[in-house]
C-alpha cells in the first residue's frame, strides 16, 4: 500500500516507532522529525492541498475535498454562503427522496449548519430532518437546544447512530468538521495563550524584538516573517529542538508555491489548517465512525461536510484579517462570522460573546479509540491499511529509515536530473574542442 498513492497518512502513531526505541534510534534525520510531529500534533494527518509537500510515502488529493481556484474578486458573506448551502441541501433532499441526519455537537460549527437548515427549510422539509447529538452537546449549548431544536426536529442519540447505520436507513449524514479549517485560529490563539513563556526562552535579541510586537493590538495581522523565532519555538518540542525549524521551513515553502495570499500570522496558521490539515478534518469522521463496506460512496456521495463547497472556501481565502474570522485576538471572537450568523436567528447574547471552543471531537474519539489507533492509511482504491497489516508496519519502518526530505522531493529531483544532463551534454559537446 505504501508503494501506490494514498489520499490519508497519520503522521505515524504506532508503538512500533516510540521514542527512544531501537527503531527510532536508527531513523534518518528527516524520519526523526515526521515521527516527531505526531507527538506535537497528536492523531493528525498532514497532505498538503496546494503548494510543495514531501511526504516519506506517495500523497494524493481526495477528489472530494480537492481547493478551488483563489478568487480576489469573491464577495460573497458569510451568512449569504451558508443560507445557499442549506437550499443545496434541501434541493439534494427533494432530488433523491432522501432524509438528512446532522452530527450537532454544540459548537459553532454545527450550530452555523443547524441554523441554516432552521432559517432555509420548511416545517414540512424539516420533517425530513434529525438532529444527532448527545447529552455533552446539549449542555454546550442548553438555550439553543431548548429553543430551536426540542419540538421542531427528531432527536437522536449520536452515540448509537453512526454514520454507516444511518446512511443504509437511507440518510444522508451531514458533519461540519472542516468548519475549523475555514477558520483557521485556533493554533494562532493557542501560540498567543502562551507567547510570553515563548519570549522567555529565545535570545536576547529575539526577546527584545518580540516583546515589542506583543503590545500591538493588531498583532494577528504583522507579517508572520516577524514572529519566526517565535513560530520555530511554538513548533518544536524539548527532546527535539530542531524540529521546529524544519517544519517552519516546510510551511514556508509550501506556502511560497501555493498561489494563494498569505501574509500574517493570522493567514500563516489559517493556512497551515486550510491547506495542510484540511483532508485530515474532512475525512476523520468517515474513517472512524463509517464501518460499513463502501468507504468511497460514504465519502462522495453520502457523508456532507457542510463546509466543504467551493464558495465557503473561497469566502475562507479572502476573509483574512478584516474581523471576520477572529477579532481582538480573543478566543471569546473566535469565528466570528459564524457567532453573527447564529446571533442573528437566536439573539443569544451570551452565546455570542462568551461562547468557548469545546474539543468535541475528542469524545467521537474516546469513543471508537480501538479503531482510531489502528489506522494508517486510505489509499485510492478507498481501502483502508492499519498498522495490524505486517506489511504496512515494515514499509512503514523502512520508508521512515531511509526517508530524506530533498532526497524525496520530486521537483528537487526533477532539477538535479535536469541539471546533471545539461552538464553531461555541455561536456559531450565541448569534448571535441577540447580535444582538438
Amino acid at each position: 500500500m505504501i508503494n501506490t498513492k494514498a489520499f490519508y497518512l497519520t503522521i505515524v502513531r504506532d508503538r512500533m516507532l516510540r521514542v527512544g526505541g531501537d527503531l527510532y534510534s536508527r531513523l534518518a534525520r528527516d524520519g526523526r522529525n515526521w515521527v516527531d510531529l505526531s507527538v506535537r500534533f497528536h492523531a493528525s494527518d498532514f497532505t498538503a492541498r496546494r503548494g510543495d509537500w514531501v511526504a516519506p510515502w506517495p500523497m494524493a488529493q481526495e477528489p472530494t475535498y480537492a481547493m478551488p481556484a483563489y478568487d480576489a474578486g469573491f464577495r460573497k458573506s458569510f451568512a449569504q454562503v451558508s443560507d445557499e448551502r442549506a437550499l443545496q441541501v434541501r434541493e439534494l433532499m427533494h432530488n433523491s427522496g432522501r432524509k438528512v441526519a446532522l452530527y450537532y455537537s454544540g459548537g459553532l460549527d454545527s450550530t452555523v449548519a443547524a441554523v441554516a437548515l432552521l432559517k432555509n427549510l420548511s416545517a414540512e422539509e424539516l420533517g425530513n430532518v434529525v438532529i444527532c447529538t448527545s447529552v455533552d452537546g446539549i449542555m454546550e449549548s442548553p438555550g439553543f437546544y431548548r429553543r430551536r431544536l426540542r419540538g421542531r426536529v427528531r432527536i437522536l442519540d449520536s452515540a448509537r447512530s453512526r454514520y454507516d447505520d444511518l446512511i443504509a436507513r437511507g440518510y444522508y449524514t451531514i458533519t461540519a468538521d472542516t468548519g475549523d479549517s475555514i477558520f483557521g485560529t485556533e493554533q494562532m490563539t493557542q501560540l498567543l495563550f502562551s507567547y510570553g513563556e515563548l519570549v522567555d526562552k529565545l535570545p536576547h535579541d529575539a526577546r527584545l524584538r518580540l516583546r515589542q510586537l506583543c503590545d500591538d493590538p493588531a498583532i494577528g495581522e504583522q507579517p508572520y516573517e516577524r514572529f519566526a523565532d517565535l513560530i520555530i519555538s511554538y513548533l518544536g518540542i524539548e527532546r527535539n529542538p530542531a524540529l521546529g525549524r524544519w517544519f517552519y521551513e516546510k510551511l514556508v515553502r509550501n506556502i511560497s508555491t501555493s498561489g494563494v495570499p498569505v501574509y500574517s500570522l493570522h493567514d500563516f496558521f489559517w493556512w497551515f489548517i486550510f491547506n495542510v490539515k484540511y483532508l485530515h478534518c474532512a475525512l476523520r469522521a468517515a474513517l472512524f465512525y463509517y464501518r460499513g463496506d463502501d468507504l468511497k460512496a460514504a465519502i462522495q456521495q453520502n457523508i456532507i461536510n457542510w463546509y466543504n463547497t467551493a464558495d465557503y472556501q473561497r469566502w475562507s481565502m479572502v476573509n483574512n484579517n478584516n474581523g471576520q474570522k477572529i477579532r481582538n485576538n480573543l478566543s471569546t471572537t473566535y469565528k466570528w462570522a459564524a457567532r453573527q450568523y447564529i446571533y442573528e436567528f437566536d439573539r443569544d447574547d451570551w452565546y455570542l460573546n462568551f461562547k468557548l471552543k469545546l474539543g468535541s471531537f475528542q469524545l467521537l474519539l474516546r469513543s471508537n479509540i480501538r479503531q482510531h489507533r489502528k489506522i494508517f492509511g486510505l489509499d485510492t482504491d478507498y481501502r483502508l491499511h492499519t498498522f495490524a497489516e505486517v506489511n504496512v508496519r515494515r514499509a512503514v519502518a523502512e520508508r521512515l529509515r531511509i526517508y530524506d526530505e530533498q532526497a524525496f522531493d520530486p521537483v528537487r529531483v526533477r532539477l538535479a536530473r535536469s541539471s546533471a544532463a545539461r552538464s553531461s551534454s555541455t561536456s559531450a559537446a565541448a569534448a571535441p574542442v577540447l580535444a582538438a
